[in-house]
């Protein structure tokens, strides 16, 4: 019995793993589906689009034709002609989808196409000064001429120069947000100067990640890379990294590119200059190693700098007084400004720095009384949607007495910006927040029937609604976008044709801290010989007059930078109290 138990057993086991093995043999002789290709076939006679197809796909599901690449992170069509519903969808001259394109292609797409542009004699002079140093094997030189002074198109005009002298042919150039404005203005500048053949590439510094290899290797080769903006590289961060590496600074000086950075606004301290490092490297004859911590570099050269949280900033000693601060970003900012050629350019606006004041609002008891209840208590009160917990303590503290002092003077905003229009300004109204300052005066002055541009947020209709102020179709424009956007009068677009040419008048509705994002937004307006005041309004003895001091005195340590012209905050200054006392420039030391 024991045994026909055990022969029966045997024999389960052996059909059992009879069933497995032909079940092994027959999933193995299945086939496998093919591989996805990594790029698009083209057959003789055709050609490769790639397509910017919007999150989410096309009504109606993907088009015939369309297929998807993992390995581009785009969509392709291949064809002998791009159908007339995707041609919206087709990509950008100056693009790195367009590049892309074209080394599929094996051959270059169409450029841009704007109203020619010319150089004024002064951006003339600064191109070759430009190319003087790229001449003498520098390897970077720092643009900071004042905001409106057309950095632009000498940045555009000084990397053609150096690729002709160079035989260089891919141009790197990284911008700010938001994309959907910074990148056509570029693509107009390049277009308008002509793009020489040249491969241009211009891309948010958001997206640099793009162009970087699974290695973490570029993967393509920069001849010539401009950095616009630089102080977005001003701390470590990914974007800062991708930079970094897309630029070889820390390649050794004679396998490097040629670099152009450019901002009006470097840093509130020296120690924010790192995108200059490789650069104070080779004017000290150093490794750029020896300076790639570039705050570390500066402090054992006797700089005022420590270290706070991983970054660095003024020493104790230093932060109780501007005098020291001025002189020792002075110190720091020679070196480029005295060195022959000069490696950083800060020409000064001819129209002068924008006029400013302040403007301190006295609140009503009222007011008062909203000022100082608990989070929750003026949510209700001011009809303000609850988020998060109501209990808040040290900086979300802070910026919850600036969310309340802020709505609370929406009507002294609004009135203000009213009698200015009535005084026949466009008005330009600065905000850092959004639902407690942007909306609420954009909705107040809507109500009293008065059109106005938004360009706040994360709106796909930023450049729209740009024009629309820039047309005159909305008289105000509430932003909260502090660089790379134009709200001059008498812009000169693309098709020829001119912004109004009625002048602007700018508030801060909220105090910038950062003294680089006030001196930034103020140069929307105040630029290329439009001249713009500007009024900064907060409620006094509030947390909105303290940011007030702050921003001032970043302010002034922004323009010693770049030995800009400071007296228009000097009264200022001495209203609220701040040891400043005018520096002498180099350029009046020099005439």
């Amino acid at each position: 019995m024991a045994a026909r138990s055990s022969r029966k057993a045997t024999t389960k086991r052996r059909t059992t793993s009879t069933r497995a093995t032909s079940a092994t043999k027959t999933t193995s002789t299945k086939k496998r589906p093919s591989a996805a290709p990594a790029v698009p076939s083209i057959p003789p006679g055709q050609q490769v689009w790639l397509l910017e197809l919007p999150w989410g796909g096309l009504d109606g599901g993907q088009p015939a034709g369309v297929t998807y690449y993992k390995s581009l992170t785009a969509h392709a069509y291949v064809g002998t002609s791009l159908p007339s519903p995707l041609q919206p969808y087709a990509s950008k001259p100056y693009s790195y989808l367009r590049w892309l394109e074209d080394e599929l292609n094996g051959s270059t797409g169409p450029g841009a196409t704007a109203a020619p542009m010319t150089l004024r004699p002064e951006q003339r002079a600064d191109v070759e000064a430009i190319a003087s140093a790229a001449r003498r094997e520098i390897r970077q030189v720092h643009l900071a001429n004042d905001v409106g002074t057309g950095k632009t198109l000498v940045a555009v005009a000084a990397a053609k120069s150096i690729a002709e002298m160079r035989g260089a042919r891919t141009i790197l150039v990284t911008v700010d947000r938001p994309a959907r404005i910074t990148i056509p203005s570029w693509r107009r500048t390049i277009a308008g100067l002509g793009d020489d053949d040249l491969r241009w590439i211009v891309m948010s510094s958001d997206s640099l990640g793009k162009l970087m290899a699974r290695n973490g290797r570029p993967r393509l080769k920069v001849d010539v890379a401009v950095i616009d903006e630089a102080h977005q590289f001003r701390f470590n961060s990914k974007r800062t990294s991708y930079m970094r590496r897309l630029t070889r600074m820390d390649a050794p000086h004679d396998k490097a590119p040629f670099v152009l950075t450019i901002t009006a606004t470097p840093g509130h301290h020296p120690g924010e200059w790192g995108y200059l490092s490789s650069l104070y490297a080779q004017v000290h004859g150093d490794p750029p190693a020896r300076w790639a911590d570039f705050g570390r570099a500066l402090a054992e050269r006797g700089v005022p700098l420590e270290t706070s949280y991983g970054k660095w900033t003024w020493t104790a000693e230093a932060k109780e007084s501007l005098q020291t601060q001025q002189s020792a970003i002075g110190d720091v900012r020679d070196i480029l400004l005295r060195h022959d050629p000069p490696l950083m350019l800060n020409r000064s606006a001819p129209w002068g720095p924008p006029p400013f004041d302040v403007d301190l609002v006295e609140l009503t008891p009222d007011q008062w009384r909203a000022y100082e209840l608990q989070w929750g208590d003026f949510q209700r009160e001011m009809q303000l949607a609850r988020t998060g917990k109501n209990v808040a303590r040290g900086l979300a503290a802070l910026v919850r007495l600036r969310q309340k002092a802020s709505m609370i003077r929406v009507e002294h905003t609004v009135a203000a910006a009213k009698a200015e229009l009535e005084r026949g300004y466009q008005v330009l109204i600065a905000t850092e927040m959004v639902s407690t300052a942007a909306h609420p005066v954009a909705e107040m002055l809507e109500a009293d029937g008065i059109p106005v541009a938004r360009i706040y947020g994360s709106n796909p209709q930023a450049e729209s609604e740009r024009m629309r102020f820039q047309r005159g179709q909305a008289p105000v424009v509430v932003f909260n976008t502090p660089t790379a956007i134009n709200l001059q009068a008498r812009e000169q677009f693309a098709d020829g044709s001119f912004a109004t040419a009625t002048p602007r008048r700018g508030f801060f509705h909220q105090a910038r801290y950062s003294g680089l994002l006030a001196e930034q937004t103020m140069g929307r307006a105040h630029r290329n010989n439009q001249v713009c005041s500007w009024s900064l309004l907060a409620a006094a003895g509030t947390i909105e007059e303290q940011a007030g001091t702050v921003m001032l005195s970043r302010l002034i340590a922004s323009a010693t930078s770049t030995d800009a012209d400071a007296s228009t905050f000097a009264e200022v200054a001495r209203v609220f109290g701040i040891d400043w006392i005018p520096a002498v420039r180099l350029a009046d030391e020099l005439s």
